[in-house]
């Protein structure tokens, strides 16, 4: 059992996380990672309160300046947040009960509960939710005193002053007589009744009549005190959230309309004249929704504008203007709000800004689906292609003409690759599976897919491998890819005769825990101050000159490589050839985990992974 100091705080923990919950289903749906986890912990944290209360149940009581938690004070009403204590004034209750068994889904459907306008029992019982009570009854303590029975406080109120008055005059009264009997009398005459049921002395009666008139009108005064300070402070809370919002909205534009209740215009100042182009006095008295019936200009306008104090407003807000613009306003803005969901702020992007990731996201939507489409006839064109070169005869010029449109579908099917798993990248949407895999296989498996194309060039394409290198933790498909990729650079960099080695070893001067597969050519190399731009997107840079691709190759390779927890490093001299070393982890018995949490940390402000992939 948990002592009282303990159990307090877990009150005020579970209090503390349900208030979130409350606040937090106002502002998200309720599949939000936010929500649930609010909701996760809200619902253990009940869980372990329920256990520590007796009978199973946590009744919290909202009586008159105070919160009584299982028939024990906790808080005064002042310091109980908005969205709990609104819980109570507007769904009319006294006392909310958390029963045995209450589910996350129960609290979920109680949070939900804040924007139903019924009978709150109601709409608990519509959605099956039978360990959430909700009473009108004050949840207390009655200590009970040997020897006699604990009283209801209004059984007391209503039964024992009409026994004493009896037993006072040697007589019993019924208290249905006397119910009678002071019912039809004002109050001051009432109190000289119920006086004189307790003494016959009048000077003793009146005596009592004063004391009780004083005692009375004490404490009315005191209540009346206490419910005007609330509704003083419910007051000054609006006035402030109507003037932060305001100062909010005021800081977002310079121009300033004043409207009459129909919506018409009666002020201007110079700002909103120069948005409209037009002059006060060519507006005043039109409405304002005739004003804006113009191209380049977005209104949104609140349906009811007059003041109203009698009933609750519309929230419905009226829109005139090109949706496109509208809707690019509208996302180029975001509203900060503070845990009570009031408005404390906002957070803007210049609208052509806004409009430019539009157009990007449909770009990349598109450059995704087009080379998607693009792979299926490419394929089918390619293995005819194949066929026809098979059935021809000898080397005539046919033969020569098949050969080349293969080369060519190989070439526009490895740009159409390229530009897709770039799309893949941008977007987050490249999944890798890692796996334990041998170095070695890797190595052979890349060379074995290039070496046609070696050989077309007469250069000498081979694997080196040390023996006993570990097994490495990567995705072998990707990882044949990135080799595949170094390989393919070499060839077309690398003069005919020339030699490309791919080499396995444990990188014994290296740091540990890392296999090191190689790529090295006798090609032209690479100058020193070209070295940093080779990884980036869209940039060929060899000898001086570019040669045909994407250019998207080795800033695929690169980032392929560091979203597996590798590293891509470079070794170059002009005229003397390059190596590429690709460091991948050694496997350890590790799970396979989402790609992002395998990113290494970097104490770049920006680096380069995250200016490839637009992060």
């Amino acid at each position: 059992m948990t002592d009282d100091k303990e159990l307090k705080l877990l009150w005020l923990n579970f209090l503390k996380a349900f208030t979130r919950a409350l606040v937090q289903i106002n502002l998200y749906k309720p599949d939000h990672p936010q929500v649930k986890i609010t909701l996760d912990e809200s619902h253990d944290l009940l869980g372990r309160v329920i256990a520590d209360s007796p009978n199973n149940e946590f009744a919290l009581t909202l009586d008159a300046d105070k919160l009584i938690v299982n028939g024990l004070p906790l808080l005064t009403a002042d310091r109980l947040p908005n969205s709990l204590k609104n819980i109570f004034s507007r769904f009319q209750v006294q006392t909310i009960s958390f029963l045995n068994g209450v589910s996350r889904t129960d609290l979920l459907v109680f949070c939900q509960m804040q924007a139903f306008k019924g009978d709150a029992r109601q709409y608990l019982k519509q959605n099956n939710v039978d360990k959430i009570r909700l009473s009108h009854a004050v949840y207390a303590k009655v200590d009970n005193v040997p020897g006699q029975t604990a009283i209801n406080p209004a059984q007391q109120a209503s039964g024992s002053g009409g026994d004493a008055a009896a037993a006072g005059q040697g007589g019993e009264v019924p208290a249905q007589k006397l119910d009678e009997k002071i019912a039809p009398q004002n109050f001051e005459t009432a109190i000289g009744t119920l006086a004189s049921r307790v003494t016959p002395d009048v000077q003793e009666q009146k005596r009592i009549a004063e004391l009780v008139m004083k005692k009375f009108q004490a404490e009315l005064q005191s209540q009346i005190s206490k419910a005007l300070g609330e509704v003083r402070r419910e007051k000054k809370q609006v006035e402030n959230d109507i003037i932060r919002t305001e100062a909010v909205i005021s800081d977002i534009a310079d121009g300033v309309v004043v409207v009459d209740k129909e919506g018409k215009i009666l002020m201007m100042n110079p700002q909103a004249e120069a948005l409209s182009g037009k002059a006060l006095s060519e507006l005043s008295g039109q409405k304002i929704f005739d004003v804006t019936q113009i191209e380049d200009q977005a209104l949104s306008l609140a349906k009811e504008i007059t003041s109203e104090n009698q009933r609750d407003i519309s929230k419905e807000v009226s829109r005139q203007g090109a949706p496109e613009l509208a809707e690019t306003i509208k996302k180029s803005t975001a509203i900060i709000q503070n845990e009570a969901g009031r408005i404390v702020g906002a957070v803007s992007i210049p609208t052509h800004k806004a409009k430019l990731q539009e157009v990007e996201q449909m770009q990349r939507d598109f450059m995704a689906n087009m080379t998607h489409e693009l792979r299926s006839p490419l394929t089918s064109i390619k293995a005819a292609l194949e066929m026809l070169s098979k059935e021809a005869a000898g080397e005539g010029a046919s033969k020569n003409i098949l050969n080349t449109a293969i080369r060519n579908s190989e070439r526009l099917n490895s740009i159409v690759t390229d530009i897709l798993d770039f799309s893949k990248l941008r977007s987050g949407k490249l999944v890798f599976h890692q796996e334990s895999v041998l170095s070695e296989e890797l190595a052979r498996e890349a060379a074995d897919a290039m070496r046609a194309w070696a050989n077309t060039k007469n250069l000498n394409l081979t694997v080196k491998a040390e023996p006993g290198a570990p097994a490495i933790f990567a995705d072998r498909r990707r990882t044949v890819q990135i080799l595949i990729n170094l390989v393919s650079n070499s060839i077309k960099f690398t003069p005919a005769g020339g030699e490309i080695v791919i080499s396995v070893d444990a990188g014994r001067d290296a740091p540990a825990n890392f296999v090191f597969l190689s790529v090295k050519d006798t090609g032209c190399g690479i100058k020193k101050e070209d070295q940093a731009k080779i990884f980036e997107q869209f940039v060929q840079v060899a000898a001086g000159e570019k040669v045909g691709g994407t250019g998207l190759g080795l800033a695929i390779t690169k980032a392929m490589v560091i979203l597996q927890g590798g590293k891509l490093t470079l070794e170059s001299d002009y005229g003397a050839g390059a190596m590429f070393r690709v460091a991948m982890p050694v496997y350890k018995g590790q799970l396979e985990t989402p790609v992002f949490e395998q990113m290494p940390e970097t104490k770049e402000e920006k680096p380069w992974w995250r200016r490839l992939l637009g992060k």
